[in-house]
């Protein structure tokens, strides 16, 4: 292979395909973030197919690379068509995590995006509703109020058994606080923050306005 164009053709193809592969974690996030039990079952099934999918392209295309590196006209181009594969899953392996974050805080603000204006008219219902617990559906959003005062709410809540996360209104931005564990294994925030729904609030993302991205345990 003394041709540069099918060198550079090569790479654009082992580029491409991790490229594809590195879409799947981030729209994991997206639909995680519309859906738990989905992310749920992408996990259980997506992954393994995935990982199956990327170790057998792996393969292929570094073969591909050996082949090619035989005919290559330099040195320099033979060891990148060798090292182009497996250099590429190591990067793939590397962002996997980053991009399923990036993909959930993306497809959290389109979910808020899309549902504001319902969650608005929910909070207006609830200040009516009047101080105490109060869990509802709306218009195919789902919520749970905080006692309080002042109100707050959560849309959307979804987990498995104490582990949940949702959409939390909070006009006051105090969930913000919630930031893990200190280094004696106890939460950060001041209980009257960790206990914000029942509890325990582990942390918080803002998101806009008084809207955050909130996960307990």
């Amino acid at each position: 292979m003394t041709d540069k164009r099918a060198v550079h053709a090569y790479f654009r193809s082992v580029a491409l395909f991790f490229l594809i592969v590195l879409s799947a974690p981030f729209m994991f996030g997206v639909v995680g973030a519309w859906d738990e039990s989905t992310l749920f079952a992408l996990f259980l099934f997506g992954i393994p197919f995935a990982f199956l999918i990327t170790l057998s392209g792996t393969m292929f295309w570094l073969f591909r690379g050996i082949r090619n590196a035989r005919d290559a006209g330099s040195l320099l181009q033979r060891t990148m068509l060798v090292l182009a594969a497996p250099s590429m899953l190591v990067a793939t392996l590397l962002l996997s995590l980053p991009l399923l974050s990036f993909g959930g805080v993306v497809g959290t603000l389109s979910r808020l995006a899309l549902n504001q204006s319902r969650y608005e008219r929910i909070i207006a219902k609830a200040r009516k509703h009047g101080p105490g617990e109060w869990r509802g559906e709306e218009d195919g959003v789902s919520f749970t109020t905080d006692p309080g005062p002042p109100l707050r709410v959560a849309f959307n809540p979804a987990g498995f058994l104490n582990n949940w996360a949702g959409i939390i209104y909070d006009p006051t931005g105090d969930v913000m606080l919630a930031k893990g564990f200190d280094a004696k294994g106890r939460f950060a925030a001041p209980e009257r923050v960790t206990k914000l729904f029942g509890g325990d609030l582990v942390g918080c993302r803002h998101l806009w306005g008084a809207y955050y991205s909130c996960s307990f345990t």
